[in-house]
């Protein structure tokens, strides 16, 4: 069962969700053409599905709509916070719904990218920090992060050629758009992948390798695939999620 912003205190007294998902995205450039909210509808089918997926009956929270965007900085349109703003964004919420008995707390943090794995973020990268220390300082708590791309990477990988080397408008955030919003004619950025190691986002922001701000190649994007990838995604996700909570009740029991 699902709980969502539409239903009532009674309804939350009556079913006692078990877990809680919090969706987090960035409010930024999709290069020149595509929407500031992208990342909000990504993430908006994807947790919905996750949700649907999830024997527990869990709390769908509306999605977190500001992320930290320093490797934008300077372009139209973009709302980015600082890392102890987002610290304490993820802190409250999850401070919360523990209060209130959700002791399971899911952070999907953005979409990231199948350029990784589950260990580290691509984007927010705080939010890994302040769930660690949820779970070191706050009793009852489980709260656990991850990235619905990186969780589907290999699959992702299979699908799209240049899925590994995307980090930004690439072939699987496009293909996702085109099927999600299939009435819509969506125009298709130029492909840029730099020649560079992405860490060097740590020092200069993306601009000043992609001229367009697009990291990946979106001419690759088919909306077919991106019904494929929509599904590999949330299976990923839901696999990681109840895995990692089988883990954790297992370090319980032997800590008990």
């Amino acid at each position: 069962m699902i709980l969502t912003e539409n239903n009532n205190a009674w309804d939350f007294a009556k079913c006692s969700p078990e877990i809680a998902l919090l969706p987090m995205v960035c409010f930024e450039p999709h290069s020149d053409d595509l929407p500031l909210g992208t990342d909000s509808i990504l993430m908006n089918a994807i947790s919905r599905g996750v949700a649907q997926r999830l024997e527990e009956t869990t709390f769908l929270l509306p999605a977190w709509p500001y992320g930290t965007s320093g490797y934008l900085s300077r372009q139209p349109g973009v709302i980015s916070l600082e890392h102890e703003t987002l610290w304490h964004v993820v802190r409250d919420i999850a401070v919360s719904l523990n209060e209130r008995g959700i002791h399971k707390v899911v952070v999907l943090n953005n979409h990231g990218s199948a350029m990784t794995g589950t260990i580290k973020p691509i984007g927010n990268f705080i939010t890994k920090t302040a769930v660690r220390q949820l779970n070191y300082e706050e009793p009852g708590i489980q709260a656990i992060w991850v990235q619905p791309f990186s969780a589907a990477r290999q699959r992702l990988i299979e699908l799209f050629d240049s899925a590994a080397n995307e980090l930004h408008v690439g072939a699987v955030e496009l293909s996702l758009l085109m099927h999600l919003v299939p009435e819509k004619s969506w125009p298709i950025p130029e492909d840029s992948v730099p020649d560079v190691n992405p860490s060097y986002l740590q020092f200069k922001p993306l601009a000043h390798f992609s001229q367009n701000c697009v990291w990946g190649k979106p001419s690759q994007a088919d909306a077919q695939k991106g019904a494929v990838a929509l599904e590999a995604i949330i299976d990923g996700t839901v696999k990681y999620i109840q895995k990692t909570y089988r883990q954790l009740e297992k370090l319980s029991e032997m800590a008990a």
